[in-house]
């Protein structure tokens, strides 16, 4: 583990010149962040994040996909939410279910019963968790709030609240993460609750000013250049950075730019943020990043990324299969 651990590829734009510096050790560190009092946990097993159950392996969101997920054996289920028009909590990325060929209806319009039966519930994810007896398994939920959406139908107050009350009921809190590209709705979210983690999901995209002033993401947080000081002050567990552009290349295209680099990894773990890039498909692109020392990654291929966590010698995370998945042989199909 050690030795596969401290190799760097060093041809990669950004290294930071002492890789090792960047990780995290120790136990349990209790940090003061502007006017927040957190719990940083340092030096954690690899983070290995089934992108939407594993959307390159299976039908995205849905119980089959986590399923799976947890069969193959994965630290975490990453997923989706929007909100119904009775304030169900359901998993899904887009905002809008397709009906016929012009036709698009927004969820927050729908009722639970409008919608596909593969669209599940978010209670249903933690009582397959609860089923398949996966204790270890983290959630990392997604709040789909749109900070450019003039049509809007939630706020992020609204939304917050649904998803917070909705965690409580299954007990789900200490083993959920909320992440977001929105500034104002991580904020809302340690004001409902405390013991909640938040990961803050960042591009250059949403870094870029609106037409009239900041960000709109940033929802009036004065966000510094240096955007890992704003996370930091603000308390946020970590950053999910874009791991470069093109978004759907990686580190063997020579066109490739990295914005998740060395610098930013040994920044992040500087201040206490953990660093898991999204979302990471190739085996190249996976290996230089478990390499420079990111905590975990967030990927559509839950078993590429199970196959160079091994070849570096890194721990993997057991399955949990339940009576009808077996654990060894997972059909990929």
């Amino acid at each position: 583990m050690g030795a596969a651990r401290r190799r760097v590829d060093c041809r990669v734009r950004g290294a930071h010149p002492d890789a090792q510096a960047q990780a995290p050790r120790g136990a349990d560190e209790v940090r003061r962040r502007g006017r927040q009092t957190v719990r940083v946990t340092l030096d954690l097993p690899f983070d290995l994040q089934a992108h939407r159950g594993g959307a390159g392996l299976w039908p995205e969101n849905t119980l089959e996909a986590f399923g799976r997920a947890l069969a193959l054996g994965v630290s975490t289920l990453e997923l989706d939410v929007h909100l119904t028009a009775q304030d169900d909590v359901v998993v899904s990325h887009d905002p809008t279910v397709h009906g016929g060929l012009a036709d698009a209806h927004r969820i927050r319009e729908l009722t639970r019963a409008d919608l596909p039966p593969t669209m599940p519930l978010l209670r249903q994810v933690a009582a397959l968790l609860r089923e398949r007896g996966a204790d270890p398994v983290r959630v990392n939920l997604e709040i789909k709030y749109d900070a450019l959406d003039a049509a809007e139908l939630t706020t992020r107050e609204e939304f917050v609240d649904k998803v917070v009350a909705a965690l409580r009921i299954d007990r789900m809190v200490e083993r959920t993460s909320i992440q977001c590209f929105d500034w104002g709705v991580l904020a809302l979210v340690h004001e409902a609750e405390p013991r909640l983690e938040r990961n803050l999901l960042v591009s250059p995209r949403y870094l870029r000013p609106g037409s009239d002033g900041p960000s709109p993401w940033f929802d009036g947080i004065e966000v510094d250049p240096d955007f890992v000081r704003t996370a930091t002050t603000q308390g946020f567990t970590a950053i999910s950075p874009v791991h470069g552009s093109p978004y759907a290349s990686g580190v063997a295209d020579p066109a490739y730019t990295p914005f998740t680099t060395e610098a930013l990894v040994y920044e992040a773990h500087g201040a206490g943020l953990r660093v898991v890039p999204y979302v990471v498909d190739d085996e190249a692109t996976m290996r230089h990043l478990v390499r420079i020392g990111v905590d975990g990654l967030i990927t559509n291929r839950p078993e590429r990324l199970r196959e160079v966590l091994a070849d570096e010698g890194r721990d993997l995370p057991p399955g949990f299969p339940g009576n009808h998945l077996p654990a060894k042989g997972v059909s990929l199909s």
